[in-house]
């Protein structure tokens, strides 16, 4: 109660200084004693109806109300949760913060929605698809939120355009249903968005006809369905309007079935596209990926200038993901070239930064890394307290039970100080892959 008191006066008080009204002008405006005002907002509490009265002599926009005592109500919070560590209370606000940015935007949207035509309704549909999908790796919450909000509007839109416009929204949607492991969900989403799009018309060509192939795609790489997911990504390439993400996702196919040297190609055969389109994000899974490959392919000195573009790129779009990655290839590459030192050094900063965000897959990829270079030096004391950080992926919902179990395999093998190099290289191996191809099975070979 007192909480909620002391931010009535804190809010007069905040929107009295952002809209320049004076204690004098607050007085004049609701019949009080300048000094009374003064005291009230140093040491009183308004009731409701003095604080409606009070508000009433400030001229506000509606929404400042709401907006600023959320504000409010945020750092009256941090004082009732004395038992989280300043971290935990930063992830939260971080998250808070993120989730009102969204609520605004979308709300933002709503609003513009309801003066706009057809051909500004599919553009903000297809905008908010566009978000969706990029927030599907990071924020998988907010993915499913803007893909949502696209299918509604795609509702506005009525007869054949409407139904074409709402199979565009629900791959989105189906995307999103990928991302989270629900497979056979995804699957039967994508087929209704694939008949509604089929039944559908778009006489103004605002939507891209490769953009559901290539969604279409993604879904049979996760199902391990490749041949398939190979043919919609070239059918995407000959009709789509982006055939350079038609070809990188295509290349990420072919990492994610080892076919690593024919994944360089068809990531090369991208690069001009990609350059001419002047996508920093694009750029960036370009290089990225074809560092990766590069890595797996043993080409370590190639990868360094590939990564080093990465990193340039990842500091532009202001990434923090981005910048954990680079930093962890950098360490593959550095162990790559004998540069054990280093390697360590940059594979101990990423995987640190992977378990800040919860990212015990990347955290696993790290820490196979590692151990490689200490048993490869022979030092296997060191990989066993290494090991021990494995506790929390196990404890994790983001490894898969396959992976789970070759991390287990080489776990038990540290412990009865039979590691070797060649194990820890064929658990990463095999975890590079399963990550993205979960029935994969493991062979200790």
């Amino acid at each position: 109660m007192a909480d909620d008191l002391k931010i009535r006066r804190l809010l007069v008080s905040f929107l009295a200084l952002w809209y320049e009204v004076s204690q004098k002008q607050l007085a004049l405006r609701t019949g009080r004693s300048e000094p009374g005002i003064s005291q009230l907002l140093k040491r009183g509490v308004p009731s409701e109806d003095l604080l409606d009265q009070l508000l009433g002599a400030i001229p506000h926009r509606p929404a400042a109300v709401p907006l600023v005592a959320a504000c409010l109500e945020g750092l009256a919070a941090l004082d009732h949760n004395g038992d989280l560590t300043e971290d935990e209370l930063l992830r939260i606000e971080e998250a808070a913060q993120a989730a009102a940015r969204l609520a605004r935007e979308v709300l933002t949207e709503e609003a513009r929605l309801s003066r706009a035509g057809s051909r500004e309704i599919k553009e903000l549909c297809v905008d908010l698809c566009e978000r969706s999908a990029q927030a599907a790796s990071q924020d998988v919450e907010a993915a499913a939120v803007l893909a949502r909000l696209a299918r509604e509007v795609a509702d506005r839109l009525g007869g054949t355009e409407g139904l074409r416009l709402q199979g565009f929204a629900d791959a989105f949607g189906a995307s999103v249903l990928r991302v989270t492991g629900a497979l056979p969900e995804a699957d039967a989403a994508i087929e209704e968005a694939e008949s509604r799009w089929q039944a559908g018309t778009d006489a103004d060509s605002v939507l891209d006809p490769g953009r559901l192939l290539d969604l279409k795609a993604s879904l049979r790489r996760a199902q391990r369905r490749f041949d398939e997911a190979l043919k919609l990504l070239d059918q995407a390439v000959e009709v789509g309007r982006s055939p350079e993400r038609a070809l990188i996702k295509k290349g990420f196919t072919l990492e994610v079935m080892g076919e690593y040297g024919r994944a360089v190609e068809t990531l090369l055969e991208a690069e001009p596209l990609v350059l001419r389109r002047d996508d920093p994000r694009l750029l960036y899974m370009l290089r990225f990926n074809l560092a990766v490959n590069a890595s797996h392919l043993g080409r370590y000195a190639e990868a360094t200038e590939l990564v080093q573009q990465a990193r340039e790129l990842a500091i532009r779009l202001g990434d923090q993901i981005f910048l954990s990655r680079i930093t962890w290839m950098e360490g593959r590459v550095a162990g790559g070239l004998g540069r054990s030192d280093e390697a360590r050094r940059l594979l101990a900063e990423a995987r640190q930064g992977f378990a800040s965000r919860g990212m015990t897959y990347d955290v696993a990829l790290a820490l196979l890394e590692e151990a490689v270079i200490l048993l490869s030096e022979g030092q296997p004391e060191e990989v066993k307290t290494l090991s021990g950080e494995l506790a929390a992926v196990f404890g994790s919902k983001g490894v898969h039970r396959e992976a789970l179990a070759a991390l287990r395999l080489f776990q038990e093998a540290v412990e009865d100080q039979t590691a070797t190099a060649d194990l820890a290289r064929c658990v990463l191996r095999y975890l590079f892959r399963a990550r993205h191809d979960q029935g994969l099975p493991f062979t200790n070979s």
